[in-house]
């Protein structure tokens, strides 16, 4: 089964960069991951480039996105269709899916301005129910 990524980055190669935030992405690549082979891009269609992006990751069945910081809307519909994010803003298209495959992308956890989840410790996961309720 091949595994599907999506990058959202300045232009269609694989050499351009991805932006801060996924808003500022013109483009959204798919790769399959472990070829590292772009097999389709998609220029953004609305003005809203974040959401469709997001959209579009979903309908393509994509099991990642790699991209710059996400607003709340964008960010409810990855999260809400399991697909994991990674930062990887700065990097090429390409090397983000290499940096990926080798574990070395950190994961976004929550939109931009977002609550977060709290914890040093928490060693990918969320622990912010334990953290409630040691305080009460």
């Amino acid at each position: 089964m091949n595994i599907k990524i999506s990058v959202a980055a300045a232009g269609p190669g694989i050499e351009d960069v991805i932006p801060s935030t996924l808003a500022e992405a013109k483009y959204l690549l798919i790769f399959e991951a472990e070829k590292l082979e772009l097999i389709k891009v998609f220029p953004a269609e609305t003005d809203k480039h974040d959401v469709f992006y997001a959209e579009k990751t979903v309908d393509e069945n994509c099991e990642a996105i790699l991209c710059g910081e996400i607003m709340e809307e964008a960010f409810e519909i990855l999260a809400g269709s399991c697909v994991t994010r990674y930062l990887a803003s700065g990097e090429s298209a390409g090397n983000a899916v290499d940096l990926m495959n080798k574990y070395q992308l950190p994961l976004i956890r929550d939109y931009h301005g977002g609550p977060g989840c709290s914890g040093e410790d928490s060693h990918g996961e969320c622990h912010c129910d334990d953290q409630d309720s040691e305080d009460l």
